[in-house]
């Protein structure tokens, strides 16, 4: 397993986890090996209870009903010309150019590599617009794990351990040991916590409706990924309330409907139909928003957005401290605005009111939010369907109530018609291009954020509800999901309950109430419907809590400059991607990396330059305790 306790060895990092973030990293450790540790041969150990690239999330075995969220196309782990990362680039295929390839025979298979029986298949069908099934995903990042592990050789020589890691102590030597649940004990001199979202308690509200679903034996499903859950509880035609309208929703929907044997297919107008096979409940759906996460889209902008941001930059924002609600938030809604304004003048001039260049000119120089910038879009931009309102995209449901359900529904119904629509017809490439703003927004506030420009006390709560508003714009399902998801309302299979949504348990049934409605949904089950939040105080992952109860890392806090006091965030603390201990000082030899969305081709992602200085700081602390050992 390992070197001999308390013995040199061989110069050695174990990257703990090896889904997407621990692939990532070991790539970028093979690409800067022979810079920054130049003669030096050195052992990578991958563990990870799971196969490696996938991970857990992208395993196989899964359902082919799960699907992933990200488009084909718009999913890679290489570095393309577009990163600007210390480390070299090493490019490589996107999933789409990945099938592609697969299905030509003009893909090299590494030595470790195994694919499914069904994958000549999946890939066969795999286009740009692709979604394909999280198992197609998993086997793309397990071969770009076992091809990395064959361009490592000689000098990087990866060893992959199947287990878990229960512990890891700090040995005399500085060295670090780690404990496997039944495979003995490993000893490295620099380890990366790469384990992606960790296990969490239920919260006070959680525990406390399992305790009473318990006492009056109904049915409750907590919060967790939704390959953890059983659905067979969910009986046939009652009712069952469903809380959360994010990626977990239209897993379980899918599982709830389609996984019973219901079909879904085209009627001779092309409207998509639900055919019930009476094995479905019938599902009673809300959430804090009230409505799901916008579809992505099935097409491309005619011009590759270039020169984003255009506003949110660093002249722009000046120095810190910076608020976030009156200093970056103005230009976060100028930056998403003018890029939608910017794409209709480009690709729809026909559709303004003025000549297109000299709206663009004026849009520029206008002052924001101004009476001239109104009289400019009134005057310009006829049709309101065509108007950017970034403030009124977070919350459609905010400020709209309903005499009926049969009135939500109704207004629900039209809200999802429209939103299919947006996503396949280019003639709204407008709101395309606020979804590409909304991503070098987001680059670039995590750049400040890094810098510390930003205000301790402004990073609550905007900071953390804008990244939520990021999720809910760019993160929703793929377009035929939510045309499922209308084909089941339509058929009756799916209400909706609104906004605000909070469940009690009343007379022995579990009641759901919304700011959108007077009515109140009953039922004997609740499946919560969404993804648990992550919070260090609330972490169930054993390795994590040994750490926690040795003070060797702690949950990070913000600082109100006027109180003094400190608010705790959920996130583990670190510095320079290095954890930080109960006395908040680094730890040098050990890497902490969140898990991020996928890194799309050409956007010099973040997620990419997370992973390439992550890991070139561990190999210069590799070679840094290398010769401290040999002093």
């Amino acid at each position: 397993m390992g070197d001999d306790p308390g013995s040199r060895g061989t110069p050695s990092i174990a990257i703990i986890g090896a889904g997407p973030r621990g692939t990532s990293i070991l790539e970028r450790i093979v690409a800067s090996a022979a810079e920054c540790a130049p003669g030096l041969d050195l052992a990578v150990h991958v563990i990870d209870p799971f196969p490696p690239g996938g991970g857990y999330v992208w395993r196989g075995g899964q359902s082919k009903l799960l699907w992933s969220n990200t488009r084909s196309d718009e999913c890679t782990l290489f570095t393309d010309e577009s990163v600007k990362c210390e480390g070299p680039l090493v490019p490589g295929p996107s999933l789409a150019e990945w099938a592609e390839a697969l299905v030509r025979g003009e893909c090299a298979l590494p030595e470790g590599f195994k694919s499914g029986a069904g994958t000549p298949d999946e890939a066969s069908r795999v286009h740009a617009g692709w979604f394909a099934t999280r198992q197609l995903v998993g086997e793309y990042l397990s071969w770009v794990f076992w091809s990395t592990v064959d361009t490592g050789a000689p000098q990087v020589g990866v060893r992959v351990h199947q287990a878990r890691v229960a512990d890891v102590q700090e040995l005399p030597t500085g060295r670090q040991r780690l404990t496997l649940d039944g495979a003995g004990a490993l000893d490295v001199d620099v380890v990366i916590h790469a384990q992606g979202n960790f296990q969490v308690g239920l919260l006070t509200e959680e525990t406390s409706l399992a305790r009473r679903a318990s006492a009056h034996r109904l049915t409750y499903v907590p919060t967790a990924s939704t390959a953890e859950v059983s659905l067979d509880s969910a009986p046939p035609g009652e009712a069952v309330i469903l809380r959360g309208l994010g990626l977990a929703f239209f897993d379980t929907m899918v599982l709830l409907t389609e996984g019973r044997g219901g079909r879904f297919c085209r009627d001779a107008s092309g409207e998509l139909r639900y055919e019930p096979s009476g094995r479905e409940p019938v599902l009673h759906a809300g959430s804090r928003r009230g409505v799901p996460y916008r579809s992505k889209f099935h097409y491309t902008l005619s011009r590759p957005p270039s020169g984003l941001p255009r506003y949110f930059t660093p002249d722009e924002l000046g120095k810190g401290p910076l608020d976030f609600a009156s200093g970056l938030w103005p230009l976060i809604v100028r930056e998403l605005t003018a890029a939608g304004y910017r794409e209709l003048a480009a690709s729809h001039p026909e559709r303004l009111g003025v000549e297109a260049d000299a709206f663009l000119a004026q849009l520029d120089t206008v002052e924001w939010n101004s009476p001239e910038m109104k009289e400019l879009i009134e005057s310009a931009v006829p049709e309101k369907g065509d108007r950017i309102d970034v403030e009124g995209m977070d919350r459609p449901l905010a400020g709209r109530r309903f005499h009926s359900p049969a009135a939500l529904q109704e207004w629900m119904t039209a809200y999802l018609a429209a939103d299919v629509e947006r996503g396949r017809d280019p003639g709204h490439s407008a709101h395309l291009a606020v979804y590409h703003a909304i991503f070098s927004v987001a680059d670039a506030l995590w750049r400040v954020v890094q810098s510390g420009l930003l205000s301790p006390a402004s990073a609550g709560p905007g900071l953390p509800e804008f990244f939520q508003f990021c999720r809910f714009r760019t993160s929703g399902p793929p377009g035929p999901r939510l045309e499922q998801l209308l084909a089941l309302a339509r058929a009756g299979v799916v209400h909706f309950i609104g906004a605000e949504t909070e469940v009690t348990v009343v007379d022995g049934l579990f009641a759901a109430r919304s700011s959108s409605t007077d009515t109140e949904i009953r039922a004997h089950a609740l499946i919560e419907s969404r993804l648990p939040g992550r919070a260090l105080s609330r972490a169930t992952d054993p390795l994590l809590l040994r750490l926690v109860e040795r003070g060797e890392v702690r949950e990070q806090t913000q600082v109100d400059p006027a109180t003094g006091g400190r608010h705790p965030t959920g996130l583990v603390d670190t510095v320079g991607q290095r954890l930080r201990g109960s006395d908040g000082a680094p730890h040098p030899r050990r890497f902490f990396a969140y898990p991020g969305d996928f890194p799309r081709p050409g956007t010099n992602s973040v997620f990419l330059h997370q992973s390439d200085a992550l890991a070139r700081s561990a190999l210069r602390e590799l070679v840094r305790a290398v010769g401290e050992a040999r002093l």
